[in-house]
């Protein structure tokens, strides 16, 4: 379900730090409130297919959304999964015109949706918001190569290990130590690109090994030194 909410003033948005917009003059401020829409969106929705025409950018609010390919055996590969402050839809936005996934809320979330042409002014106008957007292309584009060549290279083992270190250090611990993101193992599957089964299996044998915490879709990491010794990855 998606529903209008009532639409934030930029300038005092909780996540504008984390932004690539904190380096927008006043006047900019002015615009991107006077064109931008906000919306509250339920989790398990869908705000953009993998294809569509890319119509502006969606920065995001609260909550977290995964973006991920549907592959040719009707499976999905999770290429990332963004959190507040973080931007989604640009890349197709600055290449083809298409969007390169599908983005679907993990969690109830509120979404910013940021149009083209805004967008292209920010960037004709100011050069530090030009230099970020590009910035962080090539960064997005670098970490993904990055982690495809890595996993291609290891174990499933490996691959899972190297997999929830990178989302604990992604998105942090609550306060009983569990990481702050419920996935299913189906998800988690997805994200690694192993088998559900695989991941499945591999978790309940870590938690009996006591490198893990399990509950439900909560995950707490024990032993952080012998998940790194399993993901074969530099500390």
């Amino acid at each position: 379900m998606v529903s209008k909410i009532l639409i934030p003033d930029c300038r005092n948005c909780d996540v504008r730090g984390d932004s690539i917009f904190c380096t927008l003059t006043d006047k900019e401020w002015q615009k991107l409130n006077e064109t931008k829409s906000s919306r509250a969106i339920k989790k398990g929705q869908v705000i953009f297919f993998e294809n569509d025409t890319v119509k502006g950018l969606h920065s995001i609010r609260a909550g977290k959304i995964k973006i991920y390919k549907t592959l040719d055996d009707g499976g999905m590969q999770i290429l990332r999964i963004s959190k507040p402050g973080d931007i989604i839809g640009y890349r197709g936005l600055l290449g083809n015109g298409k969007y390169i996934g599908t983005a679907e809320t993990l969690e109830d979330a509120e979404i910013c949706f940021i149009p083209k042409q805004t967008i292209m002014e920010l960037i004709s106008s100011n050069l530090q918001f030009s230099l970020d957007l590009m910035s962080k292309f090539a960064s997005d584009l670098s970490e993904a190569e990055e982690k495809s060549i890595r996993f291609i290279q290891k174990s499933s083992k490996e691959r899972l290990a190297e997999a929830l270190l990178m989302l604990e250090t992604s998105f942090g611990i609550d306060d009983n130590g569990f990481i702050q993101l419920n996935l299913t193992r189906h998800e988690i599957a997805a994200f690694a690109g192993l088998a559900t089964e695989t991941i499945i299996r591999c978790l309940r044998a870590w938690e009996e090994l006591g490198i893990l915490d399990l509950d439900k879709k909560h995950i707490k990491i024990l032993d952080k030194a012998q998940l790194i010794a399993i993901s074969n990855t530099p500390e």
